[in-house]
């Protein structure tokens, strides 16, 4: 008996992920010492479910301060759609908060990776994020 390749009887499947939107700023002179440096990254996912589709629009702010002045500010948008295959228990608004976003989050993480690496910060790398608990990270 020969298995089917690349067939899910039932889960979730990713049919598209989109950046929706994308800003960088920078001040010319930038602090790079960590004890002076305080960054902050917020995390908003949104959750859209129509019939087996979840759409999934997560959203990073990012800013890094010295004392109360912004150095660096960004921020990323990306969305997932995702099909829903079989008879997965799994409820889909659910799956799309956390599942989902956890999905799409290595993305957006890469993008801040690169936008930085091009504004000659170094690189701003954040850490994986459990989309079970709060969404806001605070370094």
């Amino acid at each position: 008996m020969e298995i089917e390749k690349n067939k899910i009887d039932s889960g979730f499947k990713i049919v598209n992920l989109l950046l929706m939107e994308s800003s960088f700023s920078r001040e010319v002179t930038v602090s790079f010492d960590p004890h002076q440096v305080e960054s902050i990254v917020n995390i908003d996912v949104n959750v859209q479910v129509n019939q087996n589709t979840v759409y999934v629009t997560e959203t990073l702010d990012y800013s890094q301060k010295v004392g109360n002045k912004n150095q660096v500010m960004s921020k990323i948008k990306m969305a997932g759609v995702f099909e829903k295959i079989g008879t997965n228990a799994l409820d889909m608004d659910n799956f799309g908060r956390v599942n989902g976003a956890a999905i799409i989050f290595p993305y957006i993480r890469e993008h801040l990776t690169n936008l930085s690496s091009k504004a000659a910060l170094g690189l701003i790398i954040l850490p994986p994020f459990n989309f079970t608990k709060s969404t806001t990270i605070i370094k």
